[in-house]
C-alpha cells in the first residue's frame, strides 16, 4: 500500500510541476493560451480522478482484508462525470481547447506509468 501512495504522491508532484509550467506558458505565450488552459484544466481533472481512484482502491483493499461482505465500487461513474464536466466546460468556453483538455485528462494516467517506472528503477538500486 505504501508503494501505491508513493506513486500517487509522485504523480501529484509531477502534475503540479506540469501545471505550473503550463501556467507560465499561458502568461508568456499569448498565442497558445487556449491550448495551455485546456491542458491545465485536463491535468487538474485527471489528477482528481487519479487521487479519487487511489482512495477507492485503498478502501476496497481495506474491506477485502476484513471479513465484511460489504459491497464497494471503484467509483467509475464519479470519475466519468468529472471528465464529462471538464469536457462540457471546454466546449462551453472557446478560451479553452477541447482537444488539449481531453489530452490532459489522459496525461495523469500516463504519468502514473512514468512515475511508477522511475520509482521502480530507483528502488532497484
Amino acid at each position: 500500500m505504501n508503494e501505491m501512495h508513493a506513486i500517487v504522491n509522485g504523480t501529484t508532484r509531477v502534475t503540479f510541476l506540469l501545471m505550473s509550467a503550463l501556467l507560465f506558458g499561458y502568461a508568456l505565450l499569448p498565442d497558445y493560451r487556449a491550448e495551455t488552459l485546456g491542458m491545465t484544466l485536463g491535468l487538474a481533472a485527471g489528477l482528481i480522478n487519479v487521487r479519487y481512484l487511489s482512495m477507492k482502491v485503498a478502501q476496497v483493499s481495506e474491506i477485502a482484508t476484513q471479513s465484511n461482505k460489504k459491497r464497494v465500487s471503484l467509483g467509475f461513474v464519479t470519475r466519468l462525470c468529472i471528465g464529462l464536466l471538464v469536457v462540457m466546460f471546454a466546449v462551453k468556453f472557446e478560451q479553452v481547447s477541447l482537444v488539449f483538455t481531453i489530452i490532459g485528462l489522459f496525461m495523469a494516467q500516463l504519468l502514473i506509468l512514468v512515475v511508477a517506472l522511475v520509482l521502480s528503477l530507483k528502488n532497484k538500486h
